[in-house]
């Protein structure tokens, strides 16, 4: 028995001595000529854009759904039940955020022309955040930084989304600029 432990101990140790050493190759360059500069391109990676920390709701109900009627007047109710123009520009942001997420899901599941239905429904709610807001600085309110600071990355989340679906995205930077003049109205 303590043969077999022997053995069975010793075969580990070589198996992993064995995968350490397997990685550590040397590579040996060939010499230079005489008078002869040799120069090794490196490619230089292309920067990719980092994606933006800003995570999208659950959709919920998909359009596909035979009880997305329902939700869609849920939606409607609430829309009308808030008062408060601050308050309804976070639930037109978060609306914009469900619908755009939703389309990504339905990229996902092969249903395009839906997406596109859903990903210009995203954008109506911005705009209607984005108009909200405007009134509601032009009569001499303010708005709240962290409103702002959402309303953004869900623009340039929303931009990522379009540009990585293949869709058109010049709105959102129209968008973009409007929502960058309102930033100077902000109260931290």
């Amino acid at each position: 028995m303590k043969k077999l432990f022997g053995m069975l101990c010793a075969g580990l140790v070589l198996l992993g001595v064995q995968s350490v050493t397997q990685d550590l190759r040397v590579f040996a360059a060939a010499p230079a000529k005489a008078g002869v500069v040799s120069a090794i391109a490196t490619p230089t990676p292309t920067p990719k854009p980092t994606p933006v920390e800003y995570l999208l709701p659950f959709p919920g109900i998909l359009p596909t759904h035979p009880l997305y009627i329902f939700k869609s007047l849920r939606d409607r109710i609430i829309e009308l039940l808030i008062t408060d123009p601050v308050s309804k520009a976070e639930f037109y942001i978060l609306q914009a955020d469900k619908k755009l997420n939703m389309g990504i899901t339905l990229i996902s599941l092969g249903k395009a022309a839906d997406a596109r239905v859903a990903f210009a429904n995203a954008l109506s709610s911005r705009t209607q955040a984005i108009v909200l807001l405007e009134e509601h600085i032009k009569s001499g309110n303010s708005v709240p930084g962290y409103l702002m600071e959402k309303l953004t990355l869900s623009l340039i989340k929303h931009r990522e989304v379009l540009v990585g679906a293949g869709e058109a995205a010049e709105q959102i930077e129209a968008l973009r600029v409007r929502v960058q003049k309102l930033t100077g109205s902000v109260v931290n």
